[in-house]
């Protein structure tokens, strides 16, 4: 009994760490200059960067397990076999996809405003139009919510999550993400590996890439391209792709 627990460790240790890495490299390669990624950026512009970011960073933490906990009832409804080839399916789909669009863009398509960065921006002028949650200062910070008690006191985590621009960024970032590429694929991930690593990797990587976003998106996404950035998540899915079907074929 205790050799068992004691060989059977190591390879639970190692499915958490596969799974955590393969989590964390999907959500960095498909969420940097995806429209949630936007969101958050132009949103910092105006607002309280730790307001956008608390807000985003939910939002994509309750998507994650939302995603997580569907990937780990499909095995449940479905053979494990039928599960990892399905999954092999959507990694494959996404990979070929991305490396197609890449291939798409043209010599000086990188120069331009990328796509999501506009939709982004529609969006939130669309919302903005009907209402401006907070008064800005002259240094673009909430009026309303100046060292209310100091940053980290009870008083400001109450007040920021009472705050409506807490609810927007909320709001619209859970609604940019849903159906998203990288919910999906958090689905497919969640179903072929540990899915307690592939919630972490997740959360990690949105904290990662929402963070960029806030503190400098939109200069990041200038210095980043876009047909780089789909040629490594192509690539990246393509893997996925195979070592889940080498994980079925063993």
């Amino acid at each position: 009994f205790f050799s068992g627990v004691h060989f059977a460790f190591p390879k639970m240790q190692g499915d958490f760490v596969d799974g955590f890495l393969s989590s964390l490299f999907m959500i960095i390669v498909t969420e940097l200059g995806d429209k949630t990624f936007f969101i958050a950026a132009i949103m910092a512009m105006r607002y309280a960067r730790l307001t956008v970011f608390i807000g985003a960073i939910l939002a994509l933490a309750v998507m994650t397990i939302l995603s997580a906990a569907m990937g780990y009832m499909v095995p449940a409804l479905i053979p494990v076999k039928y599960t990892q080839l399905l999954a092999f399916a959507l990694f494959a789909y996404f990979g070929i996809r991305l490396l197609r669009d890449a291939w798409a863009m043209g010599p000086g398509e990188d120069d331009e405003e990328p796509e999501e960065m506009k939709e982004a921006a529609e969006t939130l002028n669309k919302k903005r139009d009907v209402e401006d949650p907070e008064p800005l200062d002259a240094n673009g910070n909430p009026v309303r919510r100046r060292k209310m008690g100091g940053n980290w006191s009870l008083e400001y985590f109450v007040a920021t999550l009472a705050s409506p621009i807490f609810a927007q960024a909320f709001s619209l970032t859970f609604l940019a993400e849903w159906g998203d590429r990288s919910q999906i694929a958090t689905i497919a991930m969640a179903a072929a590996k540990n899915p307690y690593a592939v919630t972490l990797g997740g959360i990690f990587g949105h904290s990662l890439c929402t963070g960029l976003a806030v503190i400098g998106g939109r200069l990041l996404a200038q210095k980043i391209s876009p047909r780089t950035v789909s040629y490594l998540g192509g690539v990246l899915f393509l893997v996925f792709a195979f070592a889940t079907l080498a994980g079925h074929g063993g």
